[in-house]
Formats: C-alpha cells, structure tokens, sequence
C-alpha cells in the first residue's frame, strides 16, 4: 500500500515546480513570429516626389543686350506660330526676392518696363497678334541673376 504524502512534503516539491512552471512561457504561434496575433499596419508609401517644372520655351538673362537675344525671338516665334496658330506665349519677369514687398514691387516694375516689354515687342513683331501674349512678373528664391522667360501653351 502506498505510503500518504504529508501536505507539508507536497507544498515543498509542488511550488518550487510551480513556480518554475509559471515562469515559462508557453509554446505558440508568436514563439516563431513575434508579430502573430497583432492588427495589421496598412504601408503607406511616400508620396511621389514632384515633377520639376518644364524647361523654358526662351529664356533671357537680365542683361542681355537686345542685339544679341533679338534673333533668337523672333525665329522661335515665327517657328511657334508655324506649327500651332493659336499659341499663347506667356512671358514672365523672374526677379530674386530681396528686402521689403515693396522693393521687389520696384525690381519687378522696372523689369516690366525695360526687358519684359521688349521681349513681347520683339514677339509682336515676329508676326504674333498682341492678344495671344501674357505678361506675368513673379519672385523665385532660386532665381539667382533675374531674367525674362518665355513659355508656350
């Protein structure tokens, strides 16, 4: 017949069993994938960096004198106006921002009145009729000499 165990025999060999038992962790599926069980996380990539902007149809350095950029307009507006008669040729004065609102005001008015004027006159007289040319000034940080630049549309 079997002997009785004592409690006090069973306490002393059940928890130390138990205790070490309890510290274990169990074998399941995040043993082998620390991620199993958690919500997905949806990727979202980066968005695409922006396009840069198209290169100009003319471009002309503040500067130049009109002999030498004259030439060049013109064959370009005759060629534009060739291959598509109702073109709009936007001519824009870039100006490098610089002290107050009101001295970039001053710079890009002086630029209107001397270079981008010229610009369109020479195109006018290339042939292109007044209303299919825009003229707009605008600042750039990246503008480093101010020139005129001429796009097509």
């Amino acid at each position: 017949m079997p002997m009785p165990v004592s409690p006090l025999r069973f306490m002393a060999v059940f928890l130390p069993a138990s205790a070490m038992l309890a510290a274990c962790t169990p074998i399941d599926q995040r043993t082998f994938d620390p991620n199993a069980g958690r919500r997905p996380v949806a990727h979202v990539p980066p968005a695409p960096a922006a396009k840069p902007p198209p290169p100009p149809f003319l471009q002309i350095m503040s500067g130049t004198p009109e002999a030498t950029w004259r030439p060049a307009v013109d064959h370009a507006a005759r060629v534009a106006l060739a291959r598509k008669p109702n073109v709009l040729f936007v001519v824009t004065a870039i100006a490098t921002p610089s002290g107050t609102p009101a001295n970039q005001t001053e710079a890009l008015t002086q630029m209107l009145r001397r270079e981008e004027r010229a610009v369109a006159d020479a195109i006018v007289s290339a042939g292109v009729p007044d209303y299919q040319i825009q003229l707009d000034a605008r600042t750039e940080p990246a503008a480093a000499p101010p020139r005129i630049r001429v796009d097509v549309r």
